[in-house]
């Protein structure tokens, strides 16, 4: 897979783990396109028919990761064509935080209405230590659509994500760390890009099926432990329990070798 078009607004650039996708319109700081959309959806098909596993995330320059929406695509369109693509946006978003490949937002500016809603619909999220996000949707009388209003009290809790919709305010990388919006701050020394796929590198050396499950267990939890979350972790834990994965697991550290997961 290797995919660039200036028309698209994207490159797809190949991992031996999967792929990285860019989106490639610095000149409007990244922001989203049916095109984009589109791009993002197919290669999301081909990763995953391909039992592929890492997808890497980020921007076209150093000032945006994605600005949001590019509003000028929804001139002329009716409200109903309106209320039509923010449901096929929202309904891939989602996709993208279901899927079985471990993806890593790589925030190299600033992140901003949908572009933000799509690094918080990744696994994990690194940023650029000058990276902004906000969410300022309530300033044009509006709201964030693309299941904004649901990733970020996932993310940060219900009454942090409130305050952070209902003011728009925007938020810098070190406090959107210490509230639990990104994970990482990238370091010195290194490409953001390559600590990005580092980063997802450290999940995909691991099990698949037991990266899946526990994925799957912490969806389920609350702010308290539940009866619900812990039939949850009761089946994970009975279906992980004799996979191919949990006895190879077992049986390299006991050989004192690294296990070799996926391979039965």
């Amino acid at each position: 897979m290797n995919t660039s078009s200036a028309q698209a607004g994207f490159a797809i650039e190949p991992l031996p783990e999967g792929a990285v996708f860019r989106i490639d319109r610095p000149d409007k700081l990244n922001a989203l396109t049916r095109s984009v959309m589109l791009g993002l959806a197919d290669c999301l098909d081909q990763l995953e028919a391909r039992g592929q596993r890492l997808l890497v995330l980020t921007g076209t320059g150093e000032r945006a990761f994605c600005a949001g929406t590019d509003l000028s695509e929804l001139k002329g369109l009716d409200p109903e064509a309106r209320l039509a693509k923010t449901a096929a946006a929202r309904e891939l978003l989602v996709r993208l935080s279901r899927s079985p490949l471990v993806s890593v937002a790589a925030i190299n500016g600033l992140a901003f209405g949908g572009g933000l809603e799509l690094a918080m619909a990744c696994t994990l999220r690194i940023a650029a230590p000058n990276a902004t996000m906000a969410l300022p949707e309530v300033k044009l009388g509006l709201l964030p659509a693309y299941a904004g209003t649901q990733f970020l009290p996932a993310l940060v809790g219900k009454s942090r994500a409130l305050e952070i919709m209902i003011t728009g305010r925007t938020l810098d990388s070190e406090e959107s760390r210490s509230i639990g919006l990104i994970h990482r701050i990238a370091g010195p020394g290194t490409a953001l890009l390559d600590q990005a796929v580092g980063f997802g590198r450290e999940v995909v050396r691991w099990s698949p099926g037991a990266v899946s499950w526990i994925r799957r267990c912490v969806d389920a939890a609350g702010a308290q432990v539940t009866d619900a979350g812990l039939e949850v972790e009761e089946a994970a834990v009975r279906a992980n329990f004799d996979s191919d994965d949990a006895r190879e697991g077992v049986a390299a550290f006991l050989e004192k070798r690294e296990p070799r997961f996926g391979r039965g």
